[in-house]
């Protein structure tokens, strides 16, 4: 896209200060336009996502119509809509999927914590063969860099010359490990249990941050709250330890719900812009060895600390009600199922649907 292109140059040739006031002066005028939008916003979603019940399309604007929803309703409206059309969960649809790998998870208790407080830490941690695979599919690249004003860097295996990387999930499911976590019994129970409807997986997501001087925005590093899709939730991974200077997860416990419209514009928040609405009491910081395992309804105020030392490697897998928000590549067919998760997909095709689609996959 041609503006894209000249962004890119611009961050490449513009000093840092000229680029950084010029990207807030856009977000700035991108927020006036949507605020414009916001008298009508509940009632065009809830058009939108009951067409999107009875045809199955994805609306081009379905991520905007979200977003706008969430944020004139104060969080409430998109997952209410959510529950209210999804079929119920059936925890006996899964019991053809393996259970090993997530044994030392409840997922009635995971289910009820994120419920209560947005989030949940497991009490086991995964093993190490698993996360060593996983691990070395990321470092062996190819990744993408990401980063506020980073000049020109080429895909390839991560490195400190950008602070994060990301792996298109095309790439991470080569892992086996990936593979096996996507197939595992518990992980759909938690997602089941906590939107209280059928989950499907959404995406899967692999990354590896780097010490950098600054905390990132474009890697998230700054509190905001996502806004994927109607309702979900995240299953994320510690691949590598993570104390306090590794960039640890955040969360501001109880935020999944309610929140006040002042901090819905979708931009980035400073500390002390969420701490005016919640103490700063009630923010978890989230460190653990490697292999900790932790849930998150990330619609609630989240980051991703500044690495300042040493580096931080995550993987993620997300669970949604539906498909209406923001747009995942499939990463092929049914038929393109790899082994481990060929039978899996067939008996559950729906579980499956946003990595391996049909020409036509349900709502």
């Amino acid at each position: 896209m041609p503006g894209k292109g000249l962004q890119s140059l611009a961050r490449s040739i513009l000093p840092r200060p000229v680029g950084r006031a010029i990207r807030q002066a856009a977000a700035a005028g991108r927020r006036l336009t949507l605020e414009r939008k916001l008298p009508a916003a509940e009632d065009r979603f809830l058009v939108a996502y009951e067409n999107y019940w009875s045809n199955g399309v994805v609306p081009a604007e379905a991520e905007q119509l979200l977003h706008l929803a969430t944020w004139s309703s104060g969080g409430v409206l998109p997952g209410a809509a959510a529950r209210s059309h999804g079929r119920p969960f059936d925890p006996d649809r899964f019991t053809a999927f393996p259970d090993e790998l997530l044994r030392g998870i409840d997922p009635e208790t995971a289910a009820d914590a994120v419920e209560s407080d947005g989030y949940y830490v497991a009490p086991a941690r995964l093993p190490s063969d698993v996360l060593d695979d996983i691990l070395y599919r990321l470092e062996a690249g190819p990744a993408r860099p990401r980063g506020d004003g980073l000049g020109p860097v080429p895909n390839g295996r991560p490195g400190p010359d950008a602070p994060t990387w990301w792996m298109d999930p095309s790439e991470a499911i080569e892992s086996t490990a990936v593979r096996r976590l996507l197939a595992e019994r518990r992980l759909a129970e938690v997602g089941g249990r906590y939107l209280g409807v059928e989950p499907l997986i959404m995406s899967v997501v692999l990354w590896k941050s780097f010490a950098w001087r600054v905390a990132d925005s474009n890697s998230a590093q700054q509190f905001h709250f996502d806004n994927d899709r109607a309702a979900f939730v995240k299953m994320f991974v510690y691949l590598t330890d993570v104390g306090l200077d590794n960039g640890p997860h955040t969360y501001v416990a109880r935020s999944h719900r309610e929140k006040p419209k002042q901090l819905l514009h979708g931009g980035r928040l400073t500390d002390e812009a969420v701490a005016r609405h919640y103490p700063r009491s009630d923010w978890r910081v989230i460190t653990g060895d490697r292999g900790t395992v932790f849930f998150a309804d990330t619609q609630g105020f989240h980051k991703g600390g500044q690495v300042s030392s040493g580096e931080r490697a995550m993987f993620q897998i997300n669970l949604a009600t539906d498909r209406f928000g923001i747009t995942e590549p499939p990463i092929g067919s049914p038929q393109d199922a790899l082994c481990e998760l060929g039978p899996l997909v067939a008996t559950a095709p729906r579980y499956f649907a946003e990595l391996y689609r049909e020409p036509t996959a349900p709502p």
